[in-house]
């Protein structure tokens, strides 16, 4: 499944959220938003018990009522404001099964995600790990954070809106430790919005242009 510029959003699930990919799968966001989803179970806003790719997309505001979120290979994105019941995180990676489980995250942005950021469920007998490949912003330490890593209070993001391009994204504000904190060796030429990405590149979804 390919998802490019484009919008998921403002609907709701009794179990899953509104993007769900099952065993043997292989799905890729790019230049996307994943936004504002309720799931009465698990994974407010995707699901995933394959392989993911999340590149120059924002995945905001999506709830689960009950249980945790959901992990993935991310790159250059922003992950904010997705809520869980209390103890549960943003991004969920485990396993139940002797199936093993990988996140991957580089130059992007975890920030105020329920209780937690990421949350590491080894509950089966596979492998299950969460690594940091450099260069993002979390607002705590629970993603495996690396010495390239900033742990910060606040990383200064702007409400989801319509910020120019196909799809809506969090925009960096004047301040943001972000900004100019991305390895220019992995990021993408242009942002979420299709804006050009600069000398040295920001973190996440979106490049700050003073």
């Amino acid at each position: 499944m390919y998802l490019v510029d484009s919008t998921v959003s403002d609907n709701s699930s009794g179990w899953t959220g509104g993007i769900d990919s099952y065993f043997h799968t292989m799905m890729t966001l790019t230049r996307s938003t994943v936004s504002n989803k309720v799931a009465a179970d698990m994974a407010g806003g995707l699901r995933t018990l394959g392989n993911v790719a999340i590149v120059n997309s924002s995945i905001n505001g999506n709830t689960s009522t009950t249980w945790h979120g959901s992990g993935a290979f991310i790159t250059g994105s922003t992950i904010a404001g997705n809520n869980a019941p209390a103890g549960t995180a943003g991004l969920f990676l485990g396993t139940f099964t002797d199936a093993s489980a990988t996140l991957n995250i580089q130059n992007s942005i975890v920030a105020n995600n329920g209780d937690f950021g990421c949350f590491l469920a080894p509950f089966g007998a596979g492998a299950v790990a969460i690594n940091s490949l450099g260069n993002n912003v979390f607002t705590d330490g629970t993603c495996s954070p690396i010495t390239s890593d900033k742990i910060v209070g606040d990383a200064l993001l702007g409400a989801l809106a319509g910020n120019g391009g196909p799809t809506q994204t969090h925009a960096l504000l004047a301040g943001s430790p972000a900004i100019d904190a991305g390895n220019n060796a992995v990021c993408a030429a242009t942002d979420q919005r299709g804006v050009a990405r600069d000398a040295a590149c920001d973190v996440g979804a979106y490049e700050f242009v003073p």
